[in-house]
């Protein structure tokens, strides 16, 4: 049942293949998450504690937790979807890896709507990543409007808000990010959930329990970069995930990290 899908990593310093400038083609593990991605802040004001941002970009995490909009950020994306539609591109475009679409500053900077009108103006596909909750809502009537061209998938790692609000003491709780899944899909927006990291298996299990009715696909990776991967069993959790993923007839794609256990 496993169907492969969009990433994680950044690639902003890296060589593009394409000839543009904001939309471009991640490398290594981000690869395996999205094809294509678009970064439209620097930097993300949700705080989370385990964010691997901050390396991948080279900031340090007290300036990356105080985002900014990308210079020239909306003109450099709409030469770039026009460059996109010219050649015919096909492949979805993940907004985003480095940052949130829907953190604190979108709602008064508004750049996360603006991008997706431009995109699917040139008739590109766009799979939004959030941990934004009820910020996100703002657009549904742009992703709803075309349904083709558009997913909309948020971030779980705890059902315990108490250990919610100390990792991601920014972002919206996870009841709220789950609320706002669930009319995605009865708006019949394409819906998705990454479970990623995970912090403690059975918070996971639980997770993937209250988004069964709503939610169209899964993604699952692991815990990296933190010593505390190394007090869970990998092998255990990802048969478990998959039996789990598997009974409730849910399609799901699990990351190499987890899948070489």
């Amino acid at each position: 049942m496993e169907t492969a899908a969009l990433c994680i990593e950044n690639s902003i310093n890296r060589p593009n293949k394409l000839n543009t400038t904001i939309i471009y083609e991640p490398r290594g593990r981000a690869r395996e998450y999205s094809e294509l991605a678009a970064n439209l802040y620097r930097g993300c004001d949700h705080g989370c504690v385990y964010c691997y941002a901050p390396a991948a970009i080279r900031m340090d995490r007290t300036s990356f937790y105080h985002a900014s909009v990308r210079d020239g950020i909306l003109t450099k994306l709409e030469k770039d979807a026009q460059y996109l539609e010219q050649i015919g591109e096909k492949r979805s475009i993940l907004l985003c890896f480095t940052t949130d679409p829907y953190h604190q500053l979108d709602m008064r900077e508004k750049i996360t709507r603006r991008a997706i009108q431009i995109l699917h103006n040139h008739g590109l596909k766009i799979a939004i990543l959030t941990k934004g909750g009820a910020r996100s809502q703002r657009d549904f009537d742009l992703l709803r409007s075309k349904p083709g061209l558009s997913e909309y998938g948020i971030t779980l790692v705890f059902s315990d808000d108490q250990m919610r609000e100390k990792y991601e003491p920014f972002a919206a709780n996870t009841e709220e990010r789950i609320q706002t899944l669930e009319k995605a899909h009865d708006l019949g927006i394409f819906t998705y959930v990454s479970l990623e990291p995970v912090w403690e298996p059975e918070q996971t299990f639980e997770l993937i329990e209250r988004t069964q009715d709503f939610a169209d696909f899964y993604k699952v990776g692991k815990l990296n970069h933190n010593l505390r991967q190394n007090q869970i069993n990998w092998a255990q959790f990802k048969s478990n995930v998959i039996y789990k993923l598997e009974r409730l007839n849910k399609n799901y794609y699990i990351k190499n990290d987890l899948k070489k256990f």
